[in-house]
């Protein structure tokens, strides 16, 4: 929109906010903070891409790990003993 506005001689609006100076800065600005976003975007997608594969590589992720070791308390404790109701109280979720 700033460069359509430069090539038009007979824009001279009175406002402050509106000459092209304050525009083209107003632009600027915008445009630094937009990229601040796309970086901080960038971090953000590598971690939940990290945490991710803590949690859900398969045998080695947290919630397979998890599954396992219910199984286990089931097996040496029996399904109805306080051990295993206490494990299999901790909700782990599947993604």
């Amino acid at each position: 929109m700033v460069q359509l506005l430069e090539t038009l001689p007979t824009y001279t609006p009175n406002e402050e906010n509106l000459k092209l100076e304050n525009l083209s800065t107003y632009h600027q600005a915008l445009k630094s903070a937009t990229l601040a976003v796309d970086q901080t975007e960038a971090e953000f997608n590598t971690k939940m891409i990290e945490r991710d594969k803590t949690l859900y590589t398969e045998e080695t992720g947290v919630y397979d790990i998890s599954q396992k070791i219910k199984k286990y308390v089931k097996s040496v404790y029996g399904a109805t003993s306080p051990e295993f109701t206490t494990v299999s109280a901790i909700k782990f979720t599947e993604k």
